[in-house]
């Protein structure tokens, strides 16, 4: 903690300087508390006994706030700050870093009412800045309160708004373009027979894409938005990926793709199968989407006791292994965004919409689980869905792959 180095001014001002911050911001109260305990000869009425270990106890409690706070005299000296103000990164024990704060606080002090202000603060380690909100207050004898917010996640999430309208806007007009195009060469070809089922059929292709695209729309929708999830029942896991196969099977006859099953059998899951079954269909379908011809796809399910936030949980894990182009290693951590595509030109080509496994990740969170891809270059992929088992056939578990050493 940084303290004062003036015996002047926290003599006697500190008190009146406390007690209008105490009126002007949210976390008044813990800072006159703060400062009147540090206060050196000030007047002040005996504390009440706190049981706490620590020698300042409001000190330990304002480094707890997720808030950040500083107060400041009139040279930019630190008189106090908490450690969420330290860990933005604007302010030290002893001095103002952000050249920014320093223009507010000196705009604040000359116009006597507070400033408002969002800076961003460069965060090297994340790779990008960090935006934060600032309140500035100034309060009798030169002093200003500074206060600080943290407010990236709601850029973030603002960024990832935009970028999502603009990603449906572009994946709509798509398909709505190419049609009106066939539309107009369709009747433009309407006295040659062949000309015109060549259109037809693009037409019909396009439409069908679109239809798709709206589907995943409204599904992603539903799982992300305040609906609650169905009723959760017993569902066969054998049952789910039995479905799966059957919805996606003329896709893999089509590529001479075989589609195998093994693993255990007979474990149970809770939640909608509806869900369950969208979530592992969208999985194969896209083994089946990425795998060259004659190939195989195979989904193999396991009951593991993980490592993690997870452990002592039995997880029914449902693996589905393709032998396809594999994901580049920093794709990874993108693969499960909306619309994201590792390759758009190949996957616009598969028909994919780009929602599949952003449908997959939020089916796996809203039953309590989770889903995992490995995956490199040419050599296929494999993700692995995990769910709380509710029923197993035996209590025999399949040890997690680093305890065997693969």
């Amino acid at each position: 903690m940084a303290h004062n180095k003036q015996p002047s001014l926290l003599r006697g001002g500190v008190a009146r300087i406390l007690t209008g911050l105490a009126a002007g911001a949210a976390f008044g109260a813990a800072a006159t508390a703060l400062m009147r305990v540090r206060g050196r000869g000030a007047a002040r009425p005996e504390p009440r006994p706190v049981p706490v270990l620590d020698s300042r106890p409001w000190e330990a409690a304002a480094d707890l706030l997720r808030t950040g706070m500083c107060l400041v005299d009139d040279h930019n000296r630190v008189l106090y700050t908490n450690r969420a103000a330290r860990d933005l990164g604007l302010v030290d024990d002893h001095e103002i870093i952000s050249l920014t704060l320093r223009a507010l606080l000196a705009q604040a002090r000359r116009s006597g009412r507070y400033r408002d202000a969002e800076i961003e603060v460069p965060k090297q380690v994340m790779g990008e800045p960090s935006a934060v909100s600032v309140r500035i207050t100034p309060l009798p004898e030169g002093i200003s309160v500074a206060e600080f917010q943290d407010i990236s996640e709601l850029h973030r999430v603002e960024r990832v708004r935009r970028d999502f309208v603009a990603n449906i806007s572009h994946e709509l007009k798509t398909p709505v373009g190419a049609m009106q195009i066939l539309a107009e060469a369709l009747k433009d070809a309407a006295e040659d027979p062949d000309a015109s089922a060549r259109f037809a059929s693009r037409i019909q292709s396009e439409s069908k894409r679109m239809n798709h695209l709206v589907t995943d729309l409204l599904e992603l929708s539903r799982l992300q938005g305040a609906e609650k999830l169905p009723d959760p029942e017993p569902v066969e896991v054998d049952r789910i990926v039995a479905e799966a196969f059957d919805q996606t099977r003329i896709a893999a006859e089509e590529k001479q793709i075989e589609l195998k099953y093994t693993g255990q059998e007979g474990a149970e899951v809770l939640g909608s199968e509806t869900q369950l079954v969208t979530a592992v269909k969208n999985l194969v379908g896209n083994a089946i989407s990425y795998s060259p011809e004659a190939t195989a796809v195979e989904v193999s399910t396991s009951v593991r006791s993980p490592s993690g936030h997870l452990a002592g949980v039995k997880m029914v894990c449902i693996a589905v292994r393709d032998e396809g182009i594999g994901i580049p290693a920093e794709e990874l951590d993108r693969i499960f965004e909306r619309f994201y595509r590792v390759d758009a030109a190949r996957s616009r080509a598969t028909g994919g919409t780009g929602l599949g496994l952003a449908i997959v990740k939020h089916v796996a969170v809203n039953h309590g689980g989770r889903v995992e891809v490995s995956s490199m270059p040419e050599a296929g992929s494999v993700f692995t869905l995990m769910l709380p088992a509710r029923s197993l056939p035996s209590d025999t578990l399949t040890p997690e792959p680093d305890a065997i050493g693969t």
